[in-house]
């Protein structure tokens, strides 16, 4: 089971936006036009506060922008808005699902963990050391794991145009990270959105790491098996009793 604050319930529906979600889309939409506008008038120093650069926080303790890189959605508008409309509809279904509290302990921890991850990579390479890291597509790819893990068989709509289950959409958001790799020719660029993957898991599996993982897998493979076997089973009357007579009983 996962740990009991990031256990799903089904979500109540609600108009409007969640506080939380409502709180990073607007922090989130004026750092990003603020960045962008600095740059613009001559201000880059502004935008580079913003973004994370393993190297920085290593040697410069610049240890702010372990959070503050997830607020700047890039510099392309079509990215920004994209960026945006996603975590919208990902943050407002959680938040309703977990509660305020409960989203933003993942949200915080998602982002924070991805970070980490990529400047203990960039100890070892030079390359993700240099290089500048911003964008919540992290916090998408930890949101993404934890649905496919804790609401699989959950329906879900991929890039708000295509129905299907909650393990398909993360099985393909891996395969979009993977095109995208592949078309770079390197994973430097993406390395706190593999980091968002693993910070998925861990935040799903909880204290018990892989093997409540594997458990959890082992229990859905032997619903799934009971399920099939149960699929032949018919319900008749009691011997001697009329069809809508009497308790019913599943016979084999």
């Amino acid at each position: 089971m996962p740990p009991e604050r990031f256990r799903l319930r089904p979500p109540r529906f609600a108009l409007g936006i969640p506080p939380i979600t409502l709180r990073l889309l607007i922090a989130s939409g004026v750092t990003t036009l603020g960045c962008i506008i600095a740059v613009n008038v001559g201000y880059p120093q502004i935008l580079q506060a913003f973004v994370l650069v393993p190297a920085e926080v290593v040697h410069g303790l610049k240890v702010w922008k372990l959070l503050s890189y997830a607020l700047f959605l890039g510099d392309q508008p079509l990215d920004f808005l994209l960026s945006l409309l996603v975590f919208y509809f990902f943050g407002a279904w959680f938040e309703r699902t977990w509660g305020s509290r409960r989203f933003l302990s993942f949200f915080t921890l998602s982002v924070l963990g991805s970070a980490v991850l990529a400047v203990l990579t960039g100890l070892a390479s030079h390359r993700v050391a240099d290089f500048p890291y911003f964008g919540i597509w992290p916090v998408m790819e930890a949101l993404t794991v934890a649905m496919g893990l804790l609401e699989g068989d959950s329906q879900v709509y991929f890039y708000m145009l295509f129905p299907m289950k909650a393990r398909t959409m993360m099985y393909a958001s891996w395969g979009i990270l993977a095109l995208y790799a592949i078309f770079a020719g390197t994973l430097v660029p993406f390395v706190t959105i593999l980091a968002g993957v693993a910070m998925g898991f861990v935040l799903s599996a909880g204290t018990g790491g892989p093997r409540r993982l594997w458990l959890r897998f082992r229990a859905a493979q032997i619903e799934r098996q009971l399920k099939k076997r149960a699929r032949h089973l018919q319900v008749v009357p009691p011997p001697g009793r009329d069809r809508d007579g009497g308790p019913k009983t599943y016979l084999h």
